[in-house]
């Protein structure tokens, strides 16, 4: 008895499977083409050149302070010593005044002057003696003469003594007078010696401290402009990389953007109802052909009972 066999398949309309294949190549396409990976290094920003300028000044201001400090050093060392030179000057004040320091202000022509002035007394009293000889050997006769003669030599003596006395006494009290006054310019010239140096070390030690001021300041300036350039060229960086941000963003866009075009196709084409028609095919089997198949079933047949059965020739335990 022939078979008759219906077969019924679903077809698209034209639209609808012109644009399935379009889709399926566009979607082939994507697959084997790949998404391009972005290199992450050429969308992160640079070090701006200010920043790059503060690092530099701030290596140069590494130690940039120092030669003010040592300056600072010595020169309060300096200080201090000019201060202890003044304390060792004024200690030298403190001495009291030596009663015999006036030899040293002696003139040492005295004893030759007071030589030179008796010298002259003698000379001026022979002379005298001889007048008064003269006028007293022709009033009064030789023994009058000796007695004036005696005299007048003992007055000219006490003169020439006294004269002497004078002479030293006013030596002494010159040279005494000069050694006072140099003792006390000497203690003068101290006590303003020590307060100079006094005022010279306070000074220096000032100079001192300004110097190492100076070299703190130089640092907080140099600081604050490694500060003011790091806050500039941040600033631009960020600019920088806000853009090179907004350039990823869109170069990521751009490769995502045909996959969700596909997407968006594929939604759409799921959302469009199907106009499908059914086609039904019917054909009957060639009469040789099932001839054909039934012998060979007849033959397994056959032969499944010579191996104990249809299920075990197929590798089914028999019942």
């Amino acid at each position: 008895m022939a078979t008759t066999t219906t077969i019924q398949e679903a077809t698209l309309p034209k639209y609808q499977e012109d644009f399935l294949k379009d889709m399926l190549a566009s979607t082939k396409f994507l697959t084997t083409k790949g998404m391009d990976v972005p290199e992450y290094k050429d969308y992160i920003a640079g070090l701006a050149p200010e920043e790059l300028e503060a690092f530099e000044k701030a290596k140069e201001g590494i130690g940039a302070y120092q030669p003010f400090l040592d300056k600072a050093s010595d020169l309060t060392d300096a200080g201090a010593g000019l201060t202890m030179m003044g304390a060792d000057v004024l200690k030298g004040t403190e001495a009291q005044y030596d009663p015999s320091s006036y030899k040293e202000f002696m003139d040492p022509y005295m004893e030759d002057v007071i030589a030179a002035t008796d010298k002259q007394i003698q000379k001026q009293k022979e002379m005298d003696a001889q007048t008064l000889a003269a006028k007293a050997g022709t009033a009064f006769g030789g023994s009058r003469a000796a007695v004036q003669d005696a005299m007048l030599r003992s007055e000219y003596g006490d003169y020439a003594a006294g004269l002497g006395a004078k002479m030293r006494s006013a030596g002494f009290n010159i040279a005494q007078t000069q050694a006072q006054t140099a003792f006390e310019n000497a203690q003068r010239r101290g006590q303003n010696a020590a307060q100079i140096f006094n005022q010279l070390g306070q000074g220096i030690t000032s100079i001192g401290g300004q110097q190492a001021n100076l070299g703190g300041m130089q640092q907080q300036m140099m600081g604050r402009d490694v500060q003011t350039l790091l806050g500039i060229g941040g600033a631009q960086r960020a600019q920088e990389q806000a853009g090179l941000s907004a350039d990823l963003k869109t170069f990521q866009a751009q490769q995502k953007q045909p996959y969700q075009e596909l997407a968006f196709a594929s939604d759409i084409f799921r959302g469009v109802p199907s106009t499908q028609s059914t086609q039904t095919t019917q054909y009957a089997p060639d009469p040789s052909l099932i001839s054909q198949i039934g012998g060979l079933g007849l033959g397994v047949y056959g032969l499944s009972q010579g191996q104990g059965g249809l299920g075990s020739f197929f590798g089914f335990p028999s019942a």
